[in-house]
């Protein structure tokens, strides 16, 4: 292979991987964008103090004006007007890309959401309700039993010693039907009165805690449908741990599914 097309390759994986990692690129770019800035700032601060004292001595006054001020010392500034610059476009272009994969993925989540409901609503008419759930219970139980437990333990709410899995979140945790239902009743409320509820709301009710900062904006909102997805409620299955026999009580949604709430702003 020649000296040219293997510096033709080079240059082209680079920029194929350049493009792959714009955003996080222009994402660090914007860091050291705004450090560089700030540095450039105090540097080109001090040597426009001593600027202005050289032509105050030249022009022996004590005080110039704000034109003479500004004559005397803008060269200076040039560097961090340019950085910044610089750096307010990588950073409306980091927001911009950011953006549209946020939006794709928001119609990915949606699409997929669409055709699962599709497909349970297809298998209960086919197979019928029960067949449909033992399908379910089936899906959760293989689901729950690839999932390994918590090194740290699981959770402890103080509500039952039953174990327990929540599904979106994928926590363990001991509680007890009855402490599940009394979440649910809770939420329910919230539900109704409020028209939303917040993933952090969800995981708090159940005892397991904040999830995370992301679940303030990720939850259940009505969308005015009222075609019976709108009641908040659980879904519910049952059976024994493959690895531990402990019996165990599974909670998740394939009605009213959590949504980003931000796309109802």
């Amino acid at each position: 292979m020649g000296l040219m097309p293997m510096i033709s390759a080079i240059a082209g994986n680079v920029i194929a991987m350049a493009k792959a990692n714009s955003a996080h690129i222009s994402t660090g770019a914007v860091v050291i964008g705004m450090i560089s800035a700030v540095v450039l700032a105090v540097k080109a601060g001090k040597e426009a103090e001593e600027d202005i004292e050289e032509v105050k001595e030249e022009l022996e006054t004590d005080e110039l004006s704000f034109g003479e001020i500004v004559r005397t010392t803008w060269k200076r500034f040039i560097p961090v007007v340019l950085i910044l610059t610089l750096t307010i476009s990588c950073f409306l272009y980091s927001t911009n890309k950011m953006m549209k994969r946020y939006a794709a993925l928001s119609t990915a989540y949606a699409l997929t959401e669409s055709y699962m409901k599709d497909y349970i609503h297809t298998a209960q008419e086919e197979l019928g309700p029960k067949k449909e759930q033992i399908l379910r219970d089936k899906v959760m139980e293989k689901r729950i039993n690839n999932r390994p437990m918590p090194e740290r333990g699981i959770i402890e709410t103080g509500k039952g010693d039953t174990l327990c899995y929540e599904s979106i979140t994928m926590t363990y945790f001991h509680s007890s039907v009855a402490g599940l239902k009394e979440a649910e009743k809770e939420l329910a409320s919230i539900y109704k009165a409020e028209g939303q509820i917040t993933l952090n709301e969800y995981t708090n009710a159940l005892g397991i805690g904040r999830y995370s900062s992301v679940g303030d904006y990720w939850g259940w909102r009505m969308t005015g449908k009222f075609d019976g997805t709108e009641d908040f409620r659980f879904e519910y299955s049952y059976g024994g741990h493959e690895k531990t026999g402990e019996p165990y009580c599974c909670i998740y949604f394939y009605e009213n599914l959590p949504t980003d709430l931000r796309l109802f702003s």
